[in-house]
């Protein structure tokens, strides 16, 4: 299902192109790049090239992995806290990330050589203050339990938006104000190859890390003494935990903006289906989350053309009612 929502996801659009041209448009580049031969298809326009290439494709595998992340990330924070309403956002990351973005955007803290980078490297910059921040206040006793670190997480979020908010209501510039709350409202619209190795050197080793953590993660949801009791180290799996849900989420900030419900939505989803046992639920909410997200990006694409909606107002449109039908309909 991800390698055909890929595939679809490039095709559609406000230009539409054939499947088989998307195919053979992808399978050509990228067999260029490994036998370095390059010479042009005749048969498909370089138009049309260029659209699957350097606009489609990268928004569409960027759109995968920040849905993975942002769901790994949502996992991670509801075992961690054992609390159904935690979300990657819980620690302020979010907040964080918009006020070094917005600082970058309409103050001009950036570095020159940087160029476009700049706002995504004072999203990030933001993001993991925000993390260091949250942690050294919820610290207690050389450990963090998950009710102070939501606590600090909320305090800290709050403190971060306001400052985001003054910041963006005092801004002399009308088009830097737009851009800046575009890109809050989280989007794919400026996706390169370039924003792409960070998450592609993130999110596998994450998985594969929350996939070796998932008998203690299970231990974790029966209570800290029945964990304790299984051999569970809590402040070592707690801290990759965090340092886990960190780095995902300053990533996928840092490169799309803010998108929400993602994180929230789709393991509890998965979760009523396959069930708590995190073996299972690590997998599928994963590329769950990667499908969904190709998908919702499609939405934004087509629903205005040829201008486009922001992500996080599509992922916040869908998302809150297939909550509610989860916790009303289904007895969630």
């Amino acid at each position: 299902l991800l390698v055909v929502s890929v595939i679809l996801g490039i095709g559609l659009g406000p230009v539409s192109i054939r499947f088989s041209d998307v195919y053979r448009v992808m399978f050509h580049r990228l067999s260029g790049i490994f036998t370095g031969q390059t010479a042009p298809l005749e048969s498909i326009r370089e138009s049309t090239q260029n659209i699957v290439w350097f606009l489609r494709a990268p928004r569409v595998l960027l759109g995968a992995l920040i849905g993975a992340a942002l769901t790994l990330s949502g996992v991670g924070m509801q075992a961690f806290t054992k609390n159904p309403l935690a979300e990657p956002y819980v620690l302020g990351i979010s907040s964080g990330a918009s006020l070094g973005a917005v600082l970058a955007m309409l103050l001009g803290v950036s570095v020159p050589v940087l160029g476009k980078l700049s706002v995504s490297m004072g999203a990030f910059a933001g993001a993991l203050v925000s993390i260091l921040l949250v942690y050294l206040l919820a610290k207690s006793r050389g450990s963090v339990t998950p009710i102070r670190l939501i606590l600090v997480g909320v305090a800290v979020s709050a403190m971060f938006q306001a400052f985001t908010n003054y910041i963006v209501y005092t801004a002399p510039d009308d088009a830097a104000v737009r851009e800046a709350t575009f890109w809050m409202l989280g989007g794919l619209g400026s996706a390169e190859w370039e924003d792409l190795p960070l998450l592609l050197c993130l999110v596998p080793p994450a998985f594969l890390l929350m996939l070796a953590l998932s008998k203690s993660l299970n231990a974790m949801m029966m209570g800290d003494s029945s964990a304790i009791t299984l051999g569970v180290n809590l402040n070592v799996v707690r801290n990759l935990l965090i340092v886990i849900t960190a780095l995902l989420t300053a990533s996928s900030v840092a490169v799309s903006g803010c998108i929400g419900f993602v994180g929230l939505v789709i393991p509890h989803l998965v979760r009523s289906v396959v069930g708590p046992d995190h073996r299972k639920l690590i997998p599928i909410s994963m590329l769950t989350g990667a499908i969904f997200l190709i998908w919702v990006d499609v939405g934004a694409r087509m629903i205005k053309p040829p201008a486009e909606l922001p992500i996080g107002i599509l992922t916040a449109f869908l998302g809150a009612p297939l909550f509610l039908w989860m916790i009303r309909v289904r007895r969630y």
